[in-house]
């Protein structure tokens, strides 16, 4: 499902599959969205856990999420949150370059919001 926002959305791919998709807004652009999961890395690196370790306990995670696309349909009836942790644990494996931002089967893609013909008038 993608969450339209007024300045668009961005989604995050893994695998070949669209996981999870967040709005663009005034305040919520790229940037707030990357600097928010580079803050939750700092976070779990200052609470003592390794970068290997972090980096593997990820990837482990998003690899054993992606596999169960039915628990992602379970999943995505539930909470925001549920999508929070899911979006941005894919953005701090972008952040580790584990996963490449720009690949074929993976990364994130931004969609700008489509300005009609009658708008531009």
């Amino acid at each position: 499902m993608i969450n339209w926002g007024s300045k668009g959305d961005i989604s995050f791919h893994y695998d070949g599959k669209l996981i999870v998709s967040k709005p663009l807004t005034e305040t919520k652009t790229r940037s707030y969205y990357f600097t928010a999961a580079e803050q939750l890395l700092i976070d779990g690196l200052k609470g003592g856990e390794s970068l290997l370790d972090l980096r593997k306990r990820l990837t482990r995670f998003m690899k054993a999420f992606s596999k169960e696309s039915k628990y992602w349909r379970d999943i995505e009836l539930k909470t925001p949150l549920d999508r929070d942790i899911i979006f941005y644990t894919g953005l701090m494996l972008i952040k580790m370059n584990v996963v490449d931002a720009d690949g074929v089967d993976e990364g994130i893609l931004i969609m700008p919001k489509k300005e009609t013909l009658a708008r531009r008038q």
